[in-house]
């Protein structure tokens, strides 16, 4: 596939290969290999308010780039849905959904579409046709993931021992007020 056809616009491969290297996705894969994985996109449209990906559903076992428009990333709270924490936003350039097509377990996250966008999805059966095709860029983009998803586990170590401490010096300041 040479280009990307979406509803508003025309997309180069090469075009598109540029935003899956960008800062916001994998910046690890080279273009070349970008260039390759880029064949095996699907586009889709997708409308505001869609939910793309919803915590704890295993049916969607897919990664997508954003080549337009902009989506939530939250987890939801069993308490209520207004307790739901925002993760992050996604814009064009932005990678999604890496442990799903990895893995095919539960969503950890629920995404939600806030404007009409546009999509690059890779799916599962495409990710194990390129494992078999061309291994080395398999390789490269699951190299690329992998890096990705450790940035991720590294900035949540980081605000849980944060809220630890938090919750440290509350316990504290709640056995100084009983103590009164």
């Amino acid at each position: 596939m040479e280009t990307i056809n979406t509803e508003n616009r025309k997309w180069s491969r090469a075009e598109v290969a540029e935003l899956l290297v960008s800062r916001n996705a994998l910046t690890e894969m080279k273009m070349e290999h970008a260039l390759q994985v880029v064949r095996l996109l699907s586009p889709q449209r997708v409308s505001a308010g869609t939910v793309l990906i919803a915590e704890g559903v295993t049916s969607t076992g897919f990664m997508a780039l954003v080549l337009s428009g902009e989506a939530v990333v939250v987890n939801e709270s069993r308490a209520s849905h207004e307790d739901s924490v925002m993760l992050s936003q996604l814009r064009c350039g932005s990678v999604f959904g890496e442990l799903g097509v990895l893995d095919g377990k539960p969503r950890s996250a629920t995404v939600t579409a806030l404007t009409d966008m546009d999509i690059a999805v890779l799916d599962r059966p495409a990710l194990a046709r390129l494992i078999e095709t061309v291994p080395s860029v398999a390789c490269a983009l699951l190299g690329a993931i992998m890096e990705r998803v450790a940035q991720r586990l590294r900035a949540t170590n980081t605000k849980v021992k944060s809220l630890a401490a938090a919750n440290h010096a509350l316990r504290e300041e709640l056995d100084a007020l009983k103590g009164k």
